[in-house]
């Protein structure tokens, strides 16, 4: 599993996912149970304001008060048991050491920058909008099935192309040096390209009414 984010002026860091170390596992147990005490009282004072506003529209109905619970449904932060990457690992590899430093240096020079993921489960877990407000980071509202408007979606298969025209890599770490070397020889150029498909695809997809049933692509100069 390979990570990577870009800009129109920058190409920012890239992460090749490796299994989870038992230490690590023992780490995130320590560290989801910080966050929980963190996180408490946030979540409950939401919780209080949400049950208080539903509670005054039910008025005059009898019914037993509701009592604050700190469980998963309320917000309580726990991992799956599948491992993986989850939400945890996306924060520690991801989110702290590198999409928010970049986020940052794009931000000097283009004040406003927001930024775009996918729906992945690691993405889209209802801590990581907290802490992109923690971190002041904004984030783009991002509905799912729509990769043809994600500019890195097409990376991935030019990746595909470039780590394998030799043949496939025959190991984990040769697999890696090859994502790696191919993330460092990517250009700007290329990058620009992607992006400025972008607005080429909105406009097909307006005209279409959410269809995407033209060819991708940046537009033309002969297309109208």
């Amino acid at each position: 599993m390979f990570w990577g984010c870009f800009s129109y002026d920058k190409k920012g860091p890239c992460h090749c996912w490796l299994p989870e170390t038992k230490k690590e596992k023992e780490q995130s147990e320590k560290d989801i149970e910080r966050m929980n005490e963190e996180f408490e009282p946030v979540f409950q004072r939401e919780w209080e304001l949400q049950t208080g506003i539903r509670r005054l529209s039910l008025a005059g109905i009898p019914g037993r008060k509701p009592q604050w619970k700190w469980n998963k449904k309320n917000g309580k932060l726990a991992r799956g048991s599948k491992g993986g990457i989850d939400w945890y690992r996306y924060q520690t590899k991801i989110l702290f050491p590198k999409l928010f430093p970049f986020a940052k240096e794009c931000e000097k020079d283009r004040p406003g920058t927001i930024v775009q993921e996918d729906g992945a489960p690691a993405h889209a877990h209802h801590i990581q909008n907290k802490i992109f407000d923690l971190h002041q980071v904004r984030r783009l509202l991002w509905p799912g099935n729509s990769p043809d408007l994600n500019p890195i979606e097409p990376c991935w298969p030019w990746m595909k192309r470039y780590t394998t025209k030799k043949g496939a890599p025959k190991s984990r770490q040769e697999a890696i040096k090859a994502w790696e070397r191919c993330w460092k020889d990517m250009t700007q150029q290329q990058i620009q390209a992607w992006i400025e498909r972008i607005p080429w695809h909105i406009q097909q997809i307006i005209q279409l009414e959410g269809g995407n049933e033209y060819k991708e692509g940046r537009k033309k100069e002969n297309q109208g």
